[in-house]
């Protein structure tokens, strides 16, 4: 019987995969490097024997495993995480990609490369690896310290730039020639055609997932799931974009549903089966003789990756308001490129536009950084505490000033937040119009013009009363974007803020008049936009204005419904002064300060700590009172530093002489005992006879004549001949059994 080849190259892929991931996990690596070692082993570059013979089907799919390793990446990415990791992560993030495109950049000239090969090694380089940073800090167990938060708000924001890169990357290979103005055609086309799909999405697949969430198994909410993944990078490829850039903006639509946590577990095979294929298929395209011949270069981009990172990860969170011993530790826990860099690169392949040697360089960069990332991470804080101890006075009391003077300016920040949420709701309204008048310029037009024989100019008149039509609601938004805030903002006087309340009807009118060149005559504008103008204020305001609330509602609905599936704890965590932050231990059952109170303890004056919360199943406890007593299985929301913290740990988690004391498994076994004419249980009942309370053991079942009561009552009576069904630690059970005997 003929097997198709494919099969036997994945049996063989995955045998192998498997091998590796069991070895790396032995010797603490991460298991991404084993997949790629795998790759190099069946790969064929790799004599004597080529394992693997159909290569086109593997890299099929390895761009399945693209899609899904994006896809994946997205549901751990949502703008709520966006924004709540604030400026600090953005400017960090900015500071540290700009750096090292440009380094990258002049790096390679530096070798002789060409433009494209230049550029795409900055782009490399610029982005560090979210999946083997979060594996390392969780094996280090370090995924709760301060700089580990600040490290997550990073890597979100660079997955970020990540796409944007991938965009501007494409565009750059597929033009003939670049220019500024055309990078920012290319990007003003992102923002629109991009931000209608985040619009749709948002709109329209929450209620479609809460629906399917309710009336459907996990099977149909997979299904759902994988469906839109690939409709949306279906729709990206018609764009002319990655389909990494659909299946990444697919996830982070779903990370704002409800049910995300279940789409998360339902996905996690799916990632894990092609995320291993994926770089199974990296390591197939090593070629070890390139490696060797190009070691010099690899040392160097290795060398400048690790301090470069370091250096300018550093200086990002110092200028965003950070301490000097979080940033170090931020900047030696991004010192690596990973899977994003891969994609780029293969980006570059599948493009045909960067030279052979360039995959297997930033692949063979990647493998040395991922190994030393652990070790960098687990030493960054005594290496912090090294070199802050060097420091001289005046740079310590300088940088301490520039900490309160950032600090003052982000609360600053946060009493302008409802000047910069007009902003943003006039942009988006504005991205919908432009989307609107695009589609009807491309499709309706040229339906009227094709289908009814309409002159050009008639079938653009035509087709621009439908798109005001359509657009209408959302042109009233941006006119009267900050109407609700007017009154606020009299009574604060503020000049700027009134300055930007009347402009809003200006800018639109300017907004609306650019779009409408494309159906008119640039004279014939003005008289366009008073009629628009004339017609939404005199004619359609009430109108228009319920319209667009209810769409507004509907929309903000989904972000309501997930508000309410978040905990308390999640709310009290944006709290974190000065170099102290909130972090969740859970208590242990058996633990020491188990069934004392909160005065009992001492934790502030022992520890210097303070119990901001307590989350006990589904209630939270916000500033519990002193005599609050510390339940198993409770969750202490505990606001300190990272040292204060790891002293506490000790007492909430397993003390070692419990574990000694009890076994964490006890031998427990189910027995039958049948009642002599002798025994000392005859004529009591259950409860009398002190099974349950001197050998720890319960009756769970009585055989009497043939007849079978289980779970008997405590009042019944044992008598001759019955059998008696006992559960119990198989010690205490043969201490009973020879007490019968």
């Amino acid at each position: 019987m003929h097997l198709p080849p494919i099969i036997v190259d994945l049996a063989i892929i995955l045998a192998v995969a498997g091998i590796m991931s069991f070895i790396f996990n032995k010797i603490k690596q991460p298991v991404v490097l084993g997949y790629i070692l795998a790759g190099v082993i069946v790969g064929p570059y790799t004599p004597p024997i080529q394992l693997i013979t159909d290569v086109a089907g593997i890299q099929t799919w390895a761009e399945l495993g693209v899609i899904f390793l994006m896809f994946t990446l997205g549901l751990e990415f949502s703008f709520r995480k966006l924004l709540s990791v604030g400026v600090t992560a953005f400017l960090a993030a900015t500071f540290e990609v700009v750096f090292f495109l440009i380094v990258g950049f002049f790096i390679g000239k530096a070798f002789g490369w060409t433009d494209i090969d230049s550029m795409f090694l900055g782009a490399m380089l610029s982005i560090s690896s979210t999946t083997i940073i979060i594996k390392a800090l969780d094996e280090l167990k370090l995924r709760n310290r301060r700089f580990s938060q600040l490290i997550f708000g990073i890597l979100i924001v660079e997955d970020l730039f990540a796409i944007l890169l991938l965009v501007v990357l494409t565009a750059i290979s597929t033009s003939e020639t670049v220019s500024v103005l055309s990078l920012a055609e290319t990007a003003l086309n992102l923002v629109l055609v991009v931000g209608s799909w985040f619009i749709t999405g948002y709109f329209l697949v929450p209620r479609i997932m809460s629906y399917v969430g309710k009336k459907g198994n996990n099977e149909m909410l997979t299904l759902v799931s994988i469906a839109l993944c690939l409709g949306l990078v279906v729709v990206a490829t018609h764009f002319d974009y990655s389909p990494a850039l659909g299946a990444f903006i697919m996830g982070s639509i779903l990370a704002e549903t409800e049910i995300i946590h279940r789409i998360e577990g339902l996905m996690a095979p799916l990632k894990d089966l092609f995320g291993a294929i994926f770089f199974v298929s990296i390591g197939m395209l090593i070629d070890p003789s390139i490696m060797l011949q190009y070691k010099e270069v690899i040392f160097v981009l290795c060398i400048v990756t690790v301090f470069g990172k370091i250096l300018s990860a550093s200086a990002g969170s110092m200028l965003s308001g950070q301490s000097f011993r979080n940033s170090i530790q931020v900047g030696m826990g991004l010192a690596q490129i990973g899977e994003f860099s891969f994609i780029i690169a293969s980006l570059g392949v599948t493009l045909k536009v960067v030279s052979p040697q360039l995959y297997p360089i930033a692949v063979a960069v990647s493998l040395v950084t991922t190994f030393t990332t652990p070790y960098l991470i687990k030493y960054s804080g005594p290496t912090a505490e090294a070199l802050e101890k060097r420091l001289p006075w005046w740079f310590k009391n300088s940088h301490e000033k520039y900490v309160i003077w950032s600090e003052r300016r982000q609360m600053q920040a946060t009493k302008n937040k409802d000047t910069l949420l007009i902003i943003f709701r006039w942009l988006a309204n504005g991205v919908i119009v432009t989307f609107i008048f695009n589609f009807s310029v491309r499709k309706i037009t040229h339906l009227l013009g094709i289908e009814l024989q309409l002159n050009d100019q008639l079938s653009k008149t035509i087709s621009w009363l439908i798109t005001v039509a359509i657009a209408s609601p959302f042109i009233w938004a941006m006119v009267f974007t900050s109407k609700r805030n007017y009154l606020r903002i009299r009574k604060e006087r503020s000049f700027g803020k009134a300055i930007l309340v009347l402009s809003f009807p200006f800018l639109t009118s300017i907004w609306v008049s650019v779009l409408s060149a494309q159906y008119f005559p640039l004279k014939s504008i003005l008289a366009v936009m008073g009629l628009i103008l004339a017609v939404i204020y005199f004619f359609l305001y009430r109108k228009l204005e319920s319209y667009y609330r209810w769409i507004e509602k509907l929309f903000l609905e989904t972000f309501e419904k997930q508000d309410l599936h978040m905990k308390s704890g999640q709310e009290i965590k944006k709290l974190s002064p000065w170099d102290s932050h909130l972090v969740n231990i859970d208590v242990h059952p058996n633990a020491l300060l188990v069934g004392k109170k909160l005065m009992e303890a001492h934790l502030r004056s022992r520890f210097g700590v303070n119990v901001v919360a307590i989350q006990r199943g589904i209630q939270t406890i916000v500033a519990p009172k002193p005599d609050e007593i510390i339940l198993p299985k409770d969750t202490l929301v505990v606001l300190g530093t990272d040292i204060q913290l790891d002293e506490l740990r000790p007492e909430l988690e397993i003390p070692v002489e419990v574990s000694a004391v009890y076994p964490a498994s006890a031998n427990y076994r189910l027995r039958q005992i049948r009642l002599g004419g002798e025994s000392p249980l005859l004529g009591k009942t259950i409860r009398e006879s002190g099974i349950r309370e001197k050998y720890h053991a319960m009756v769970v079942g009585i055989e009497r004549e043939h007849a079978r009561t289980i779970n008997p009552d405590t009042e019944f009576e044992l008598k001759i001949n019955d059998t008696i069904w006992v559960v119990g630690e198989i010690l205490m059970l043969d201490a009973l059994m020879q007490e019968l005997r």
